[in-house]
């Protein structure tokens, strides 16, 4: 064992900090025949005569030091201190010269012993290559280090000595070898002492398990060597597991990261058909600063291509109440597979079978038939393919808008959001629809949920649509989804006519009918007539509908007959009218 002992230093002060004179450079101790060898290089100085070196002793690292010997020849660089019974001593050197109100420095403390046996980290593999990291000796005598190769018959074969680096580089390894080659560090000092070799270290190694038939997910495991260096660091919860892979011959990127290690396997998910993909693990280290790469593990894959979760945009509740969905779906589709719509609301959970002609071959989907959404429901599609596997669409739900109006013939919006659960931005835009189904942009880039429209020129019925503009995290393309038409309509005003003649010219005064200003809003209508005598003659209850004159298919005679007519406003108020009409030939 080596010791680095750090001795006071003593400054004389005499108007300033004293002189000082440099110690020996202690190179290192060997043992031979029942003696200590020293050996040193002297450091000069010019502070004034030489008088001594003088050699220190102690039989335990913590002291007290005694002086053994003085040298006077400053030319002397070894000495012999006896040592029959191979005890562990201590020395450290300095010189004394002629020089008052001076320091004498001390040199490194070093023991009888060999040195230390350095640590070994780990066997790395980078590209092709093993690089060896170890810890630096504690012994401070030590000045360059052996690397050694275990052969597969068991011998050591030194390959390299080097400085006091401490890791080393063997290029090109064949793959197949990376993992069963193993390897040794040594410390030597100047005096040819060399440490006990350590344990014997591997590279670690990879193997994996599936990627073929219907084993999609390839699961990947380090395969650590027979014998691993007692100061490989221990793989704790604080330790972190990253899987890179190249697909293809590509370039490695990192796929995941397992914080802790325990399970010490990583599992690859996006295995294709006909994929040839290379992995190495990288071992983080809590208390290492470099991280320890595996062996490299390649396969080509042949599976049954599976199903995988996907991302679906958001749906529109469409003409006749046939459903659009937009998705994405950027893997191959399995060769056959089934596929549901899922719909989840206050109805509980259905489920529609085969719901579009096809899923997986586009990136936007109408329903065969039309299929009932409320507000509130969610959708989304579950897949199942020939292996059992299952995959899934995330939910979605439809945007539902309502208007009503106000009294100052302004009419407010409010619409339920476009939920997809997804990262990204959704805006609305707020159109007018026109008699001819056409659209005026009224605004755009909203991101509440409500929008009042005030112009008084908008005319006694008013229509609406919102759009949802669903735009993914990090992309350009942008996806939109249309609400329901929701119309508002101004209070209606009624004409009730007094006289009609069955026989008349113009087919307008052929029947009895009250005349709207706006029949959009009319609700519970109900028009009623009486002869004289409280006979019920006609009852209708559709405004665009009137009495002919006729009872039974024949007409009445010409005369006067009493009305009654009942109807709610678009404002919700019950109105009331009765009077006279005559019946004219």
């Amino acid at each position: 064992m080596r010791y680095l002992l750090f001795l006071p230093l003593v400054f004389v002060l005499t108007g300033g900090l004293s002189a000082q004179v440099p110690a020996p450079d202690f190179l290192c101790t060997r043992s031979e025949a029942g003696g200590e060898i020293l050996t040193w290089t002297n450091v000069s100085s010019d502070c004034g005569p030489y008088q001594a070196t003088e050699i220190y002793r102690s039989a335990t690292a913590d002291g007290p030091f005694s002086l053994l010997a003085n040298i006077e020849d400053s030319s002397v660089t070894e000495y012999r201190d006896e040592n029959p019974g191979g005890e562990q001593l201590f020395y450290y050197l300095q010189y004394r010269y002629d020089c008052p109100d001076t320091t004498f420095l001390t040199s490194d403390t070093l023991d009888s012993f060999i040195p230390v046996t350095p640590v070994v980290d780990f066997v790395s593999v980078v590209e092709g290559e093993l690089i060896i990291y170890w810890q630096p000796s504690p012994s401070p005598e030590v000045n360059r280090y052996v690397i050694f190769e275990v052969t597969d018959a068991g011998g050591i074969v030194p390959l390299d000595t080097v400085g006091l680096q401490t890791s080393y580089t063997i290029g090109e390894v064949p793959t197949g070898e990376q993992g069963s080659r193993g390897y040794r560090v040594a410390a030597l000092d100047a005096c040819g002492n060399d440490s006990p070799q350590g344990s014997i270290v591997y590279a670690v190694g990879l193997e994996g398990t599936g990627g073929v038939g219907c084993e999609s997910d390839i699961e990947l495991s380090p395969l650590f060597g027979d014998e691993m260096v007692t100061g490989t660091p221990t793989l704790t919860g604080d330790d972190s597991l990253n899987l890179f892979v190249a697909v293809n011959g590509g370039e490695y990127t990192l796929y995941s990261t397992q914080s802790g290690l325990d399970p010490l396997r990583l599992t690859y998910a996006d295995a294709n058909d006909g994929d040839s993909l290379c992995f190495y693990l990288e071992f983080g280290y809590l208390d290492v600063e470099i991280n320890q790469r595996t062996a490299v593990y390649c396969q080509r894959v042949d599976i049954t291509q599976p199903v995988r979760d996907f991302e679906l945009y958001g749906v529109e509740v469409g003409e006749g109440g046939r459903l659009r969905f937009a998705y994405d779906y950027p893997y191959p589709p399995p060769p056959a597979y089934d596929y549901a719509l899922e719909q989840v609301g206050a109805g509980g959970r259905m489920t529609f079978p085969d719901a579009v002609d096809s899923l997986l071959s586009f990136t936007e989907v109408v329903t065969r038939v039309p299929i009932p959404v409320a507000p509130g429901d969610s959708l989304r599609f579950t897949l199942t393919d020939d292996c059992a596997r299952t995959a899934s669409s995330n939910y979605v739900t439809p945007v539902f808008l309502g208007a009503d109006p106000l009294g100052d013939d302004r009419a407010v919006l409010q619409w339920s959001p476009l939920e997809n659960g997804l990262p990204g931005t959704i805006r609305y835009n707020v159109y007018r629809v026109a008699a001819d189904s056409t659209l005026s942009i009224l605004a755009t880039q909203l991101s509440e949920l409500t929008y009042t429209d005030d112009d008084p020129t908008a005319g006694a019925v008013r229509c609406y649509r919102v759009e949802a503009v669903y735009t993914p995290a990090d992309s350009t393309a942008s996806f939109s989804f249309l609400s329901n038409i929701a119309c508002v309509a101004q209070e209606s005003e009624v004409y009730l006519p007094n006289v009609f003649s069955p026989r008349a010219r113009q087919e307008v005064n052929q029947t009895f009918r009250p005349i709207f200003t706006n029949l959009l809003g009319i609700n519970a209508y109900k028009l009623t007539v009486f002869d004289r005598w409280g006979g019920l003659l006609y009852a209708g209850e559709d405004p665009g509908v009137g009495w002919t004159g006729e009872v039974d298919g024949r007409l009445v005679p010409a005369g006067s007959y009493v009305y009654v007519l009942t109807f709610t406003t678009p404002r919700g108020n019950l109105v009331e009218r009765s009077g006279v009409v005559h019946v004219l030939y």
